[in-house]
């Protein structure tokens, strides 16, 4: 799978919804895109499943949620053909307090991919977008200076 120039979505979040329903959202990528792609895995043992989300919606409900498992989770903006860099995110059920939020940065590795700049910078930058000319000059003098 080649990525394009979709931008990724950002910012997934998680949240126990009931025993078992799992809440999980997310903002929407900058740019321009046709639907996402929710993908989800329970560990262990668990089957991937996939669901065409709406354009429209930033989350999704998983309603045969287990407690007990740890949960990989990945959000794809998709345009045609095309698809954005993979968000993705562990929810560790154990760890989290009933109820409540839980962010974690290692949710968005694409944060990781560009040591260049503030991680804001950053995310723009290597959030599932094809570098520019300009964008990979622009990293060079920040490099060099």
């Amino acid at each position: 799978l080649t990525y394009s120039s979709v931008s990724a979505p950002r910012r997934l979040r998680f949240k126990e919804h009931s025993s078992n329903t799992l809440l999980v959202s997310w903002r929407e990528p900058k740019g321009d895109f046709d639907s996402y792609l929710f993908l989800y895995n329970s560990l262990p043992g668990g089957q991937q499943k996939e669901i065409i989300v709406s354009k429209s919606d930033t989350k999704v409900l998983i309603t045969d949620y287990n407690p007990s498992k740890d949960y990989i989770i990945s959000v794809i903006a998709v345009r045609g053909r095309e698809h954005s860099r993979p968000l993705q995110g562990r929810f560790k059920a154990k760890t989290a307090a009933r109820g409540e939020s839980v962010r974690r940065d290692e949710s968005e590795p694409q944060r990781l991919a560009d040591p260049v700049g503030p991680p804001d910078d950053a995310n723009e930058i290597s959030g599932g977008r094809t570098k520019t000319h300009h964008q990979c000059f622009h990293d060079q003098r920040l490099q060099f200076n």
